[in-house]
């Protein structure tokens, strides 16, 4: 029998302790001196990785960043080559880590001459009400050299025999690093310092002011707004000079737009025109009190530690606006400059539109589409980056076509693939609607939308390889919703699950939870019966493709063929698909766009020329009493809405093509730089699923489509002139 063996390549803090209560997690140093004696190497690669986040620092320069967000099933690390970095003689390495806290509500979820210390400056503040989600605004506070214990680091051990590992499951980093760009202001609002407009302007936004300094005198007080030329994510460093004495104070808080004061923070907004420096900023903050040049404990980040002070917040921040507020200490502080750096993954976008006469509002949608995407896509697919950042199934769905068509990069499909399919939990029968995540939540259509993105990558890609392990968990899903099925009815029963939100869409007549009431007093879902027979049609077409089984394909397509019947037969009114049956329905809170739209898509409809006079009344311009107007669904469900005013051919897309994006130039006009996550909270001002223009034009407008798995045939059918101006 082999003898045990250990796995010692993780290392840790050893009087690292969970058992604080003040914030979610704490940062950690690492330190080593590497010293070369003799030639640089060409090449000194290391693997590294961290729980949770890790900056790798050489020689004082930022090397890498990392790693991308995983969970139990998946853990990524880096490969880097430090050779670059290094020189003859003595090399400062240094590893800046963030740790959440894994038993608590705020989790994401080394030999002996390396030194390792917590920080006592700094906690991530758990006290901010703008923030239910992140957990990464920081409070740091200045402390004194004796509070800083460094002491050499615990190798830890883990059997790596028998069948047994270490709890991270290591996989190599499947997308590229992020890009960072420097991005220069736009313009200063709300001064309120004592020191001239012209001189904050000078050293905030004059590429002349590298090497200037702004003095702000002992006890004084300063506010004022930053302006970004557009909605960013980006990391941001403040630098000042050391006062004498400790004590000056640094907020930033950070803004998608100027508003009201909302409604409820930070779900229900009141923001109206975004540029509108009238009002007020309300997001969280970072709070930074500054230490003076006493008892500076050097790190090694940065040189003149001594005489510089370099405010550095650990993860990206998300803003169009800041508001910096300096309060100064009992002795004079000096600003010296402030960088900006976006950062986003690295999506080269290949398709360009350009219309005639140059300027075109088409431009505008595009670009702010372009944006948008990017802006909600760093080492996952977000949500939202200004909340979340977590990676939903629905929302991931719609961000991967349109970056399909934007630039043909299919990596971060890929890993959104991988992560949300790992996720699947045999005991439910559902992936989980989100991940990676600490905390899963089960929504079920978001399965099928995770089944949608195997369909979606087969018919771009073709890799029969990389699907075929998740065909099986696909089926796993779908027998979850057959499971379901009445006997009587043929359709799919929705019944209240301990832990399963059966959540439909976000709209007003739908609060709190985007369940149709109907839906709630009946148990029978229109929109979810239409979504199971939709994506069984979809999974039909991976059976056959990778694996093989027709049978199975077949019995899809059955029962598919059986539940849009049933649905035709219990859920239609006569005038109106409504939105659980039709029996005993109310037409004044029972009847949704959602309801036709997904009607059409999966075939409920009785033919063609139904479903045109259908999409007609729900999506045209409506001519009914608002008390007999259909419940509208958000932008998150507007792709569908597209979807099947496509299908449905004749001429009613390009009727109705112009109109369609109303609410897309009405955002451009309050002077939104990416679009919203809905109008109806006003919550986000960015959220990738608004970026339909970008499906639409390349697939639409240019009419290029794949007919066949991997584009083996292709459709190419453009619209030379979509409905009228």
């Amino acid at each position: 029998m082999a003898a045990q063996t250990v796995d010692t390549t993780w290392m840790w803090n050893a009087s690292f302790s969970e058992e604080r209560s003040d914030t979610a997690g704490l940062f950690v140093h690492f330190r080593r001196t590497l010293v070369i004696e003799d030639g640089i190497p060409v090449s000194l690669r290391v693997f590294i990785t961290a729980d949770t986040r890790y900056q790798l620092y050489v020689n004082r320069q930022l090397v890498r960043y990392g790693p991308v967000k995983g969970d139990s099933t998946v853990w990524f690390n880096d490969q880097v080559d430090l050779a670059p970095y290094l020189v003859r003689g003595a090399n400062s390495i240094r590893i800046h880590i963030l740790r959440f806290f894994y038993a608590t509500t705020y989790a994401m979820k080394s030999s002996q001459l390396w030194e390792t210390a917590i920080d006592p400056t700094t906690v991530l503040r758990i006290d901010e009400l703008k923030d239910d989600f992140l957990n990464i605004y920081e409070r740091s506070v200045p402390a004194t050299l004796d509070r800083w214990s460094w002491e050499p680091v615990k190798l830890l051990e883990f059997q790596s025999s028998t069948g047994l590992s270490a709890p991270w499951k290591l996989r190599g980093r499947m997308i590229p690093d992020m890009q960072r760009r420097p991005i220069t202001l736009k313009a200063l609002h709300n001064i309120d310092s004592c020191v001239g407009r012209e001189k904050w302007e000078t050293q905030l936004i004059s590429p002349n002011a590298i090497n200037s300094r702004l003095h702000l005198p002992a006890h004084s007080t300063h506010s004022l707004d930053l302006e970004c030329p557009s909605h960013v994510t980006a990391f941001l460093s403040l630098q000042f000079m050391r006062s004498l004495s400790s004590g000056s104070r640094v907020t930033l808080t950070y803004a998608e737009s100027y508003e009201e004061h909302p409604t409820l923070i930070p779900y229900l907004r009141r923001k109206g025109n975004r540029l509108d420096t009238t009002k007020s900023i309300y997001g969280p903050m970072d709070i930074f009190t500054l230490q003076g040049s006493q008892n500076v404990q050097k790190l090694g980040y940065y040189d003149d530690e001594k005489t510089e002070q370099i405010i550095n917040p650990f993860h990206f921040r998300t803003f169009r606006f800041i508001r910096v507020q300096i309060n100064v200490g009992s002795s004079d502080l000096f600003f010296q400059g402030l960088r900006i750096e976006s950062v986003n993954y690295p999506l080269d976008i290949l398709a360009n539109l350009s219309v005639k006469p140059q300027g075109h509002e088409a431009e505008r949608l595009w670009e702010t589409s372009v944006r948008t995407l990017v802006n909600c896509m760093h080492d996952c697919c977000e949500d939202c980056p200004f909340y979340e950042q977590l990676q939903y199934a629905m929302d991931t769905r719609s961000s991967i076509l349109f970056t399909y068509y934007a630039s043909g990069d299919d990596r971060m499909a890929r890993q959104a693939i991988l992560q949300l399919g790992n996720s699947f939990q045999p005991g439910l029968g559902l992936t989980s609607s989100r991940a990676p995540a600490h905390q899963p939540q089960a929504i079920p259509h978001f399965s099928l939308f995770w089944i949608c993105m195997l369909y979606d990558h087969m018919l771009f890609f073709a890799d029969k390889g990389f699907l075929r392990p998740f065909v099986p968990i696909a089926d796993a899903i779908l027998a979850y919703f057959a499971d379901k099925i009445d006997l009587d009815s043929g359709l799919v029963i929705t019944k209240d699950e301990p832990g399963v939100w059966h959540f439909h869409d976000w709209t007003d007549e739908w609060r709190p939870y985007g369940i149709p009431p109907a839906v709630t007093r009946i148990g029978v879902s229109t929109y979810t019966n239409c979504l199971y027979a939709y994506t069984l049609q979809l999974a039909s077409h991976l059976q056959r493709y990778c694996l093989g089984r027709d049978a199975v394909a077949e019995e899809y397509i059955e029962r598919s063929r059986n539940v849009t019947t049933a649905i035709q037969r219990y859920c239609f009114d006569g005038e109106y698909f409504t939105d659980s049956l039709s029996r005993g329905s109310d037409p004044a809170r029972d009847r949704s766009q959602h309801a036709q739209v997904w009607a059409v898509l999966c075939g409920a409809a009785e033919d063609q020329e139904t479903h045109q006079h259908l999409l007609r009344r729900s999506l045209g311009p409506s001519s009914a009493p608002p008390g007999a107007r259909l419940i509208q669904a958000s932008v998150a469900m507007s792709f569908y809405s597209l979807r099947a005013l496509s299908k449905v051919g004749g001429t009613i897309y390009d009727e109705l093509f112009h109109a369609f994006w109303k609410p897309w130039h009405a955002q451009l006009a309050l002077g939104l730089s990416t679009w919203e996550e809905d109008s109806v909270s006003q919550r986000s001002d960015c959220h990738a699923w608004g970026a339909a223009p970008l499906h639409e034009f390349m697939a639409e407008v240019v009419g290029l489509r794949p007919l066949e798995p991997g584009w083996s045939a292709i459709e190419f059918q453009p619209r030379q002139t979509p409905g009228k101006k």
